[in-house]
């Protein structure tokens, strides 16, 4: 992913424009020089996106973004948070989530709820909280990292097993079945406790269209979490990272897109 000094300086300067003068009006936010102000939520999402992408790509996209939010004078529509959940993000949870054995069923609920919003009726913070405390532990039950967990868990359960003289075929047994269930067991309490830390924050600002509280829900985690559930698989098969990339750069691409379609219609 994009670490080199060349990356962190691109953005940085990306970011030095909408920071420039301090916190903005109009719901928080960051100002540039040339008086262009942008939410709070925005300036993490976006650095998740960039850093998430080769140094090029994401050089190349901070300059489209920057342009976006320039024509939109930095008064970016909560509207393209829904936008982009409902287009880009969502579609590709629904399809890691049936790759993974998942039907997808809690995201298109909530990808519904995006559709709401975005068509003028945000919905209630109640319909959000039911909706997106399961989606979240589906996110997060995919974002686990399941295989290396799983290999850890193996090689502690052989590693026990040899020192306690279990025998080889009782030790790959014995192993098989504690990496299974100590790894579920933990994938499960990993997706809980985010589902539950996180979904009535996030439900209080897509239901209010609070920008300041979605910026204070850590959206830039967010980005993170969708990638790795999109990347990640329950056996290592060494293309994580190459799926990683592609993630944000899907993501990555669909935020642009939301801004441009935010842009043509203010």
């Amino acid at each position: 992913m994009s670490s080199s000094p060349v990356a962190a300086e691109a953005f940085s300067c990306f970011l030095a424009q909408l920071e420039a003068d301090g916190p903005g009006t109009g719901g928080g936010g960051a100002r540039s020089a040339q008086g262009v102000t942008a939410p709070e939520w925005f300036v993490p999402v976006a650095a998740a996106l960039f850093d998430g992408q080769p140094v090029e790509a994401a050089t190349d996209w901070a300059r489209r973004v920057y342009g976006e939010v320039e024509r939109l004078e930095g008064r970016i529509p909560f509207g393209v948070v829904h936008d982009w959940h409902l287009r880009t993000a969502l579609p590709m949870l629904v399809a890691a989530s049936a790759r993974r054995g998942g039907t997808g069923a809690e995201l298109e609920t909530v990808r519904a709820l995006h559709e709401r919003a975005a068509a003028g009726d945000p919905g209630t913070e109640s319909e959000w909280a039911a909706a997106l405390e399961p989606a979240l532990r589906e996110v997060y039950r995919l974002a686990y990292a399941y295989a290396d967990a799983f290999a850890t868990a193996t090689a502690n359960a052989r590693a026990y097993a040899a020192a306690n003289d279990y025998g080889e075929e009782k030790t790959e047994e014995f192993a098989a079945y504690y990496a299974k269930l100590n790894t579920g067991a933990n994938a499960r309490s990993f997706a809980d406790a985010h589902a539950l830390a996180n979904s009535r924050a996030v439900a209080a600002a897509y239901a209010n269209g609070d920008a300041r509280a979605y910026a204070e829900a850590y959206p830039g985690a967010y980005v993170h979490a969708y990638a790795l559930a999109e990347a990640n698989r329950e056996v290592a098969d060494g293309q994580e990272d190459e799926r990683c990339r592609a993630a944000y750069g899907r993501l990555a691409e669909g935020l642009a897109e939301s801004l441009e379609r935010a842009a043509a219609a203010a």
